[in-house]
């Protein structure tokens, strides 16, 4: 049985190995654009002051607040123009790659521990896992 610094050491291992994929290279490289680019700045303040201005609305009245539908047209402008942009696009892309594959190793991961639980329930009859054996 692994003590708790070599379990660290082997999260950190599989980290290390997972920041050395292409993809997480492609996504630290897309993110540094993203933060340096003005027009994907300017993009994303607009998105920000819209979301802003729903929230008060929402606050205010909903849909009954009289500048409900052009501020929500503005929002929905605000989203679109952000996220068609190829590079935002692309950044999406990777963060939801990295996340499958992050999934799958938890997955993987508690399906093993699921395993081992489900042998030990087998193994003294009771099937629900419960017993004291």
């Amino acid at each position: 049985m692994l003590n708790s610094s070599e379990y660290i050491q082997l999260c950190e291992e599989i980290g290390d190995d997972i920041l050395s994929l292409p993809l997480c290279q492609e996504y630290k490289e897309l993110r540094h654009e993203i933060e340096t680019s003005v027009e994907i700045k300017n993009l994303i303040a607009n998105f920000e002051r819209a979301k802003q201005s729903y929230a008060e609305v929402e606050r205010y009245g909903g849909k009954y607040h009289p500048d409900y539908k052009d501020v929500s047209k503005r929002l929905v402008e605000a989203k679109t123009a952000l996220f068609q942009n190829e590079t935002v696009q692309k950044f999406k892309n990777c963060e939801k790659s990295i996340q499958s594959i992050l999934d799958e190793i938890a997955s993987y991961l508690m399906g093993v521990v699921e395993f081992k639980e489900g042998k030990k329930a087998q193994a003294c009859g009771c099937k629900n896992g419960s017993c004291s054996c």
